[in-house]
C-alpha cells in the first residue's frame, strides 16, 4: 500500500491529467479537510495543473502531510525559459509572479516557489485544516522537509508494498541531554513475491556513496540473493524502535537495536542469520542530531552528507545490509551549524549535495529543497525518498513568496 505520506506523482500532459490530480487531492483530503478547506484544495490543484500543463515536463505531487496538518501539493516543470524571481523588498512587498501562480498563492495557507533560470520552476502549496500550523517550533533543532515518490508502474511492476520510508523525531531535553533529534531512512528493493532480482553489475565499490543505493560492493554481493522481504508492517516496528530510542542512544546502537528486532521476530522468518539474510538487501540509515552535530550510522549504501555553504562532507556507511554482515554498522560524528544542512536519499538518484549548492538551495524550504533535488538529481527510474534537515540555530525562516 502507498504511504499517506508518500507523494503521487502525475505528469501533466492533458487534460485527463488534471482530472487526475483533482481525484488524488479529493482522496488525501478525505479525513484530513473539512469541506470548505477540501474545496479550497481542489482549486488549487486544478490551477497548479492547468500551470503545469503548459510547460515542458510539467508534473504534480501530491500527498497527506506526516503531521495530520493538511494537504501538500507540489509541482516542478523543466522549463528553459525560467527566468529569475525577484526578490522579496524589504518594505514585505512580494515579487510578481504569473497570473495563475498569484492566485494559487491567494488559495494557499503556506506557498514556496524556486526558479532556476534556464531550468525550471518548482513550487509548494499547502492546504491546512482549521487550527493547524505546519511551522516548526520557535525552539526547533532542526526543519525537516521530505518527497517520497514511488517508480513508473507502482505495485504493479514492483511486484510488492511501497518500501522507501523516512521518519523523523525531536525530543526535549532529558537529565543530562539536551534536546535531539532522530531521523531514520529505509531504502529496499522489493516484496518477497516480486520475482528473481537482477544479474551482478560490476562496478565501482565506491560509487555507493555518491549515487545512494547504486550499484556498489554490497549490491554486487547481494544481487542473487532473495527479495527483499519489506512489508508496511516491518517498516512501522522498525519506526516504533527508532521512536523510543530518541533521548540519547547513539545512533550504531539504534541501528543495532532495529536488527535484534527484526531477528526476533519468528513470523518474518528471520529467527535464523542464514534466512535472516532474505532481507539482506534491505537499507537502513539513522541520524542523530543535536543543535551543534550529528551522529550518522547506515547499512546499505543510502547517500548523505553535511551540506555547507562551499563544502560537503559526506556521511559515510558500511556496506552491509539488514540481516547481512553481523560486524558493527559503522559510525560518523560531524558538526553542524545553525543554517546548515543534511541532505539523506536513497537509490536512483546521484550528486545531491553538490546540486544543492549548486542550486543555490541554503534558504529555501526544505520540502522544496528536496524537490528541486529530486527534479534534477534523479538518474533511474526508482522509489525515492530525498530528505533534508535544516539547522534552526539562527532562526532564519526558510524563503517565501
Amino acid at each position: 500500500m502507498f504511504p499517506d505520506h508518500g507523494h503521487r506523482r502525475i505528469a501533466v500532459a492533458s487534460p485527463d491529467d488534471i482530472a487526475t490530480a483533482r481525484r488524488i487531492a479529493a482522496e488525501r483530503a478525505d479525513g484530513v479537510l473539512p469541506v470548505d478547506e477540501a474545496a479550497r484544495l481542489d482549486r488549487l490543484v486544478a490551477m497548479v495543473a492547468d500551470y503545469a500543463l503548459g510547460r515542458p515536463d510539467g508534473t504534480i505531487l501530491i500527498a497527506r502531510m506526516r503531521s495530520g496538518a493538511g494537504v501538500e501539493c507540489l509541482a516542478y516543470d523543466r522549463d528553459p525559459a525560467t527566468v529569475a524571481l525577484t526578490p522579496s523588498t524589504p518594505d514585505g512587498v512580494l515579487p510578481a509572479l504569473d497570473a495563475v501562480l498569484d492566485s494559487v498563492r491567494g488559495e494557499a495557507d503556506r506557498f514556496h516557489v524556486h526558479a532556476t533560470p534556464g531550468i525550471g520552476l518548482a513550487l509548494l502549496a499547502r492546504v491546512l485544516r482549521p487550527g493547524a500550523d505546519d511551522a516548526p517550533p520557535a525552539d526547533a533543532l532542526a526543519q525537516a522537509g521530505a518527497v517520497t515518490v514511488e517508480r513508473s508502474g507502482g505495485d504493479a511492476l514492483r511486484g510488492g508494498p511501497f518500501i522507501d520510508h523516512w521518519f523523523v523525531s525531536c525530543a526535549p531535553a532529558r537529565g543530562g541531554d539536551g534536546p535531539c533529534g532522530i531521523a531514520l531512512m529505509v531504502d529496499g528493493d522489493a516484496a518477497a513475491d516480486a520475482g528473481p532480482t537482477e544479474p551482478p553489475v560490476k562496478t565501482d565499490a565506491g560509487s555507493g556513496a555518491e549515487d545512494g543505493k547504486g550499484q556498489g560492493g554490497a549490491t554486487q554481493i547481494l544481487s542473487a540473493q532473495s527479495p527483499t522481504i519489506m512489508t508496511p508492517a516491518v517498516v512501522r516496528q522498525m519506526e516504533a524502535v527508532v521512536a523510543a530510542t530518541v533521548p540519547g542512544l547513539p545512533a550504531p546502537v539504534v541501528v543495532n537495536a532495529i536488527r535484534r528486532d527484526l531477528k526476533g521476530r519468528p513470523e518474518l522468518g528471520l529467527s535464523h542469520d542464514r534466512t535472516l539474510t532474505r532481507i539482506g538487501r534491505s537499507a537502513v540509515a539513522v541520524l542523530r542530531f543535536d543543535a551543534g552535530a550529528v551522529d550518522y550510522t547506515a547499512l546499505g549504501t543510502l547517500a548523505g552528507a553535511v551540506v555547507r555553504r562551499q563544502e560537503i562532507t559526506a556521511l559515510g556507511a558500511r556496506w552491509a545490509m539488514i540481516g547481512f554482515n553481523p560486524l558493527a554498522p559503522a559510525s560518523v560524528h560531524l558538526r553542524w551549524a545553525p543554517g546548515e544542512h543534511v541532505v539523506l536519499y536513497t537509490g536512483g538518484c546521484a550528486r545531491l549535495p553538490a546540486l544543492f549548492i549548486h542550486r543555490d538551495l541554503h534558504g529555501v524550504e526544505p520540502t522544496l529543497a528536496a524537490l528541486v533535488l529530486l527534479r534534477d538529481g534523479a538518474v533511474s527510474d526508482d522509489d525515492h525518498t530525498v530528505l533534508v534537515l535544516r539547522n534552526c540555530g539562527d532562526g532564519v525562516p526558510a524563503n517565501a513568496v
